[in-house]
């Protein structure tokens, strides 16, 4: 143990070497350590106004008031106010609600009762009987969360009926609740579950609540004070018949001791000795050492009736000892005072009348200061302290910021196939905020750069699951738990680094790490992910961004960005929805809010609300704004448009609709069809199946206009070998996603080609048979942070398979032959670069192999084919290996055109493993505009280099197309 006399020593030292004046000491009110019961109502009252008529009666007195009705009775605040004409300070004790569907008006009437008589409150103490453990300590971070809001010196306690049983109180009082009780309260008399309290919330002090009985002994009240100093006990509350004329005339004489810092010696490091004649009493006789903070003074503290009490002790600084006797009132001096200058040893006798006695070894020492040096470390809060505090943060905030208006600039992209342009999305909207209100008005809508009116087709509000259990929401039914792993500057804030993560995984609940400022303890960011989210959205990944303000002289945390990544299962495939938000132009607590909120909701403008289900459409009925249940879960669109591609005879008409129905009989059931006049293809999804991680989908298409499959030796076209192709083809697919991120597929495929000759077909040619082929065979995805990460292998069998090629003369049959089965791989990354929403740069890198490829099994490049490349013809190309790097550029030209630039090279060789690389390039543009009829432009034009041998085959495709969204 360090010798407290040697620091006593030296600070008194250093403050002599100071010379500093006391008078330059800044004075603080002293805290209450005495609280009077205000039971009968009013009877405190009485004992403050006798206080104060006592001309030396500087002692702070609280009072102690248990009411046992709501928060919001007018009896209380009555009660309160009468306090309050007195500048008394009140410890407030309330019972916590016995159900939890009380926690919330009683939050309320608390809210209230805080607004009102708030700045009076010295303690909360919330009381607990038999309300489960749960419900109890609901209540108290209830309380903490809406008391450290708006009055920081308010502490809180727990206490009750509760707290007096061992088991309920460890039950309660668990290490998740510490960081929102600041003491404990338990009757007079239980000073065992101090030992207790220290190992569970060090931190924690404790106030003790009247005996059941009032003595009218004024000594218990002197006792009582003089005990409690320098331990765990804060306040004392005393009923009225104990605080008479004789304790508030004995409490008087003892001002310093109650109004300053004091603290406990021990007896060993004063070299304390009490003796009583010839007999030593240290150990026997009851006795305290006390050292006073401010004044350096040393007090001894007895209790004890005899002749004579003759006391040694060791004091750094000399002193004139001096009497008290509290209770008659009594000062005088110590008999026989001796003090040895080289060991500092003071030996003195005093009287032992009894009563209560104080020996005060330096009288009349004034208040000194003096400077402390030395090395203290920061205490590391706890991961629930950072929570605490924050919660408490973020309930100021929400007092504090009423409403506020913001713009929103949305950002949506998606693309469909990794060949496809994609789809970018863009709405700029003003943002109301009042409380938990949220609405959003659109202001403008663009697609692909063109921008539409209020005649915009209906848009998919496709949004992840909502999440009523947030991250750092105070709720009685906590879903996370929480670790602490740092601190990192983040936007030039230094801030705590928390990872969070579900308690039930059951729920959609979100995981991630929360980055918390260490001086506010606002919120600065979070990342997070969702899973095991409702169809159709497989998953969720996003950070959020808080923008620091300052209303009021306080600071606050404005959410001002979103960067999302979705995954969508979407015709059986999942997709990359990338989606972001940007918050500007706050303008906080605006006397316009209600006036311009009013005048988007009577507009004609989309808007959108907030609910516990989600975002929702908010719709004008009889020009009344109402939240529309009619969820927007197809979308469906006409097509009309040519195809020209030199592996067809003639131009591809394209005519038909696109239909998109999230809602197929059930959530968790799709459908999507494109009927194109020649073409048809589509897909029926189910998801979820067994509310399991598993889906299944069935796709299949058909094509009316047959393909002419051409054959390209080194010296050209070998017209005498085409053979005209009609696919039909149908597929099962059942998916697991594994994690968020990661998805396996099994899947089968059955296709039946149907092959004839063409007209150019040499007579000694046989065709292959027509035949169905089955395939099974296994997918792997990883989309993360916008990369795409995709593999695939699938085994295919041909049911008949004959010899085919040109018959020798005099043969019954073709002589070439191959194998039956085969097997494809394939691999490919990709990922999107946004520079502003009609920006963007995609890359993609992808590699195509197989076994056992003959010429109606290797690649080629067709329009629905993962290998296309710009300007290649969808037959007559094939390589049974591929290597392919592919790029575009998108631009917006004065918001109404998208230009699309494609660059495509591919290398690719006859047989997998084997023979040299031939190159491909491919190059190609594409426009989108608005056209007449709210139509949608798009054209497509390509063109390619390609080897020698295909020069006759032709290197240039087009497509036009008008898409007409339907309402």
């Amino acid at each position: 143990m360090i010798n407290k006399v040697l620091i006593i020593s030296g600070l008194a030292t250093l403050s002599l070497v100071l010379n500093v004046e006391a008078s330059a000491l800044e004075s603080q009110a002293p805290a209450a350590r005495i609280a009077v019961e205000d039971e009968p109502a009013g009877a405190a009252a009485r004992v403050l106004d006798e206080a104060g008529a006592l001309p030396a009666f500087t002692v702070p007195l609280a009072v102690r008031v248990a009411f046992q009705g709501p928060p919001g009775d007018p009896a209380l605040s009555e009660r309160l106010a009468a306090f309050d004409k007195r500048h008394a300070p009140v410890w407030l004790s309330l019972p916590a609600p016995v159900a939890q569907e009380d926690v919330e008006p009683w939050r309320i009437a608390l809210r209230g009762l805080l607004e009102k008589h708030g700045s009076a409150l010295t303690i909360l103490e919330v009381t607990v009987d038999r309300q489960p453990a749960r419900l109890a300590r609901f209540t108290l971070e209830v309380a903490a969360t809406e008391v450290r809001a708006s009055h920081d010196a308010i502490r809180l306690a727990l206490g009750g009926p509760a707290m007096t049983d061992r088991a309920r109180r460890e039950e309660i009082y668990s290490s998740d609740l510490t960081p929102y009780v600041d003491l404990l309260a338990i009757p007079e008399g239980r000073e065992s579950v101090a030992g207790w309290l220290q190992q569970v919330d060090p931190l924690a002090g404790i106030v003790f609540t009247p005996a059941d009985a009032a003595a009218g002994d004024p000594a218990r009240v002197v006792d009582g004070a003089l005990r409690d100093l320098g331990t765990e006990v804060v306040m004392h509350a005393w009923r009225v018949p104990d605080v008479n004329g004789v304790a508030l005339g004995a409490l008087a004489s003892l001002t310093e001791l109650l109004t300053h810092e004091i603290s406990i010696l021990d007896d060993a490091a004063v070299g304390l000795e009490l003796r009583v004649g010839s007999g030593d009493v240290t150990q026997s006789m009851p006795h305290r050492v006390l050292f006073d903070e401010r004044t350096f003074s040393t007090f001894l503290v007895y209790w004890g009736s005899g002749p004579e009490l003759a006391i040694s002790i060791l004091l750094p600084v000399e002193g004139v000892p001096g009497v008290r006797d509290p209770l008659a009132g009594g000062r005088s001096g110590a008999r026989g005072y001796t003090r040895d200058q080289t060991t500092g040893r003071v030996r003195a006798t005093v009287s032992l009348t009894g009563r209560t006695t104080v020996v005060d070894f330096n009288e009349g020492a004034a208040d000194v200061i003096a400077e402390r040096t030395g090395v203290s470390a920061e205490r590391q809060l706890s991961v629930g302290e950072i929570i605490a505090r924050h919660q408490q943060q973020q309930r100021a905030q929400d007092v504090l910021v009423r409403n506020y208006i913001a713009h929103a600039r949305m950002q949506q992209h998606f693309r469909p196939t990794v060949t496809d342009p994609g789809y970018d999305v863009l709405t700029e909207n003003r943002y109301f905020v009042a409380g938990t209100d949220v609405e959003w008005e659109e202001l403008s809508f663009s697609v692909n750069g063109s921008k539409w009116g209020a005649d915009r087709p209906a848009f998919p509000l496709l949004q992840p699951e909502k999440v009523l259990s947030l991250p750092l929401q105070l709720r009685f039914d906590e879903g996370y738990r929480y670790r602490l792993v740092g601190t990192e500057i983040v936007d030039e804030l230094e801030c705590f680094v928390v990872r969070f993560e579900p308690v039930r995984q059951n729920e959609a609940l979100y995981r991630g790490t929360l980055w918390i400022d260490k001086k506010t303890f606002g919120r600065v960011r979070v990342q997070a992910t969702q899973s095991g989210l409702s169809a159709p959205v497989v998953s969720n990944e996003e950070t959020q961004h808080y923008r620091r303000a300052v209303v009021g002289n306080r600071p606050i945390f404005l959410f001002s960005g979103l960067s999302a990544r979705q995954i969508l299962l979407i015709a059986g495939r999942n997709l990359l929805l990338e989606k972001d938000v940007a918050f500007t132009e706050f303008r906080v607590n605006d006397p316009q809010f209600e006036r311009e909120r009013a005048s988007a909701r009577e507009s004609d403008r989309v808007m959108y609300r907030e609910t516990d289900r989600g975002l929702r459409y908010y719709v004008k009925e009889g020009g009344t704004r109402v939240v529309s249940d009619r969820a927007t879960n197809h979308a469906k669109a006409m097509a009309m448009g040519v195809t020209l591609d030199p592996s067809f005879a003639f131009p591809l008409p394209i005519f038909g609709i696109n239909y998109l129905d999230f809602d197929f009989g059930s959530p968790n059931q799709q459908l999507a069809i494109l009927f194109a006049g020649v073409l048809a293809a589509g897909n029926i999804q189910r998801s979820k199946i067994g509310n399991s991680r598993l889906d299944a989908s069935v796709d299949f298409f058909a094509i009316a206009a047959p393909s002419s499959d051409r054959l390209y030796a080194a010296d050209g076209e070998t017209a005498s070998e085409r053979v005209l192709t009609w696919p039909m083809s149908t597929g099962f697919n059942l998916g697991w996603q594994a994690t968020t991120f990661q998805k396996a597929t099994l899947q089968y495929q059955g296709r039946f080609d149907w092959y004839v000759k063409d007209r150019t077909t040499a007579e000694n040619f046989d065709v292959p048979s027509s035949t169905l082929t089955q395939g099974i065979g296994g997918a792997w995805e990883y989309r993360r942070a916008g990369y795409s990460l995709l593999l695939n292998g699938t085994w295919f069998g041909r049911a008949t398979w004959g010899a085919w090629g040109f018959r020798p003369p005099g043969a019954l049959a073709a002589a070439t032959t191959s194998p039956r089965t085969y097997a494809k791989y394939q691999a490919g990354l990709s990922r999107d670069f946004y520079l502003n929403p009609f920006h963007k740069i995609h890359l993609n890198g992808a590699w195509f192999g197989g076994r056992d490829l003959d010429r109606f099994a290797k690649y080629q490049f067709g329009l629905f084919d993962d290998t296309r490349i710009h300007g290649v013809p969808a037959s007559g190309v094939r390589y049974g290996e591929l290597a392919m790097a592919r790029g575009s550029y998108s631009i917006n030209i004065f918001e109404q055109y998208r230009f699309d630039f494609f660059l495509d090279q591919a290398w690719g060789r006859d047989d997998p493993g084997r023979g040299g690389w031939q190159p491909l390039s491919g190059f190609g543009v594409a426009v989108n505009l608005r056209a007449p009829f709210n139509t949608i432009f798009r054209a497509d034009l390509g063109k390619s280099l390609l080897p020698a041998r295909y020069g006759s085959l032709g290197s240039t495709t087009l497509q036009i197309m008008f898409l007409k969204p339907l309402r």
